[in-house]
């Protein structure tokens, strides 16, 4: 049962350790911090909510909606005044988060394609 939420706990988790790094590197929290926290979990929503496909690019889906936050993440920051510290280690969070929604394998439900054959009497 858990491998099936497998890469939505790396993704969870990962947010939560952003969100520690973040609170406590500076003691303070801006507001570019808080919009990354912020997509971060909406990232983390995502990847639950994205169905575990096995075929073609929906078996990347999860991956790309990761790359995507990290992408997003690093636009904001870009975008405010600067890349803080603290903001980078959010991103290099994020890149890491990506990889390892990618690397983890997730449980696929697949229908059994059985034949039933009777016997004749």
């Amino acid at each position: 049962m858990i491998t099936r939420y497998a890469k939505s706990i790396v993704y969870i988790a990962l947010t939560a350790v952003m969100f520690l790094v973040t609170a406590l590197s500076d003691d303070a929290l801006s507001v570019e911090e808080l919009l990354n926290l912020a997509v971060a979990v909406i990232g983390a929503v995502v990847v639950y909510l994205v169905p575990n496909f096995s075929t073609a690019v929906g078996k990347y889906a999860k991956t790309i909606a990761t790359a995507a936050t990290a992408g997003i993440l690093l636009a904001i920051s870009f975008l405010t005044d600067g890349i803080s510290l603290v903001e980078w280690m959010q991103i290099g969070i994020a890149s890491l988060a990506a990889i390892g929604v990618y690397i983890v394998p997730n449980e696929t439900r697949v229908l059994s394609t059985t034949a039933y054959i009777s016997k004749g009497v």
